[in-house]
């Protein structure tokens, strides 16, 4: 069985400021990791103090406003959940700024898909936002650890969400 992770947000900054947010190495280092590699369509990722990384094919069309990274390689949150997956971006313009529409698709049954869920909800929701609005965003390892406030692995997960 396949599961989805769906999310909504409204950012305001224009389609184009997000599509660079979501292309560009220099950009995505600023409000998903700062361990990014891109080259020839193909991104790697990684949060080392986790030991855990991701490979993705990475594509994109400006017409269309949507982004489209397919996950070959990954041990995110100790599974291999993520590998097969597509994560997309469907952007569309909106009042004074731009609808992010974001899935990843085909996530197979795993124990840490609600904290995958809620990581996602924090660094397109809440970094990604906050770095097109203010030019901040809190990417991995920047942000703050909830373990000790929050105890638990459920807190661990909010802290190293991707």
């Amino acid at each position: 069985m396949t599961r989805e992770i769906h999310h909504s947000f409204l950012v305001h900054a224009s389609v184009e400021t997000v599509m660079d947010a979501l292309t560009k190495e220099e950009h995505i280092r600023n409000w998903w990791t700062k361990e990014v590699e891109l080259a020839d369509g193909k991104g790697r990722f990684g949060w080392s103090g986790h030991g855990w990384s991701v490979e993705l094919d990475m594509e994109h069309d400006v017409a269309a406003r949507r982004v489209r990274w397919t996950c070959t390689r990954s041990n995110m949150q100790d599974t291999h959940a993520w590998e097969g997956t597509t994560i997309s971006f469907a952007l569309a313009p909106e009042n004074q700024g731009t609808r992010i529409a974001f899935a990843q698709t085909g996530y197979r049954e795993s124990p840490c898909f609600d904290a995958c869920e809620q990581g996602w909800a924090y660094f397109v929701g809440v970094s990604l936002k906050q770095y097109v609005e203010t030019g901040k965003g809190i990417p991995y390892p920047e942000m703050q650890d909830t373990r000790q406030e929050q105890g638990g692995a459920d807190a661990r997960s909010l802290a190293s969400r991707p």
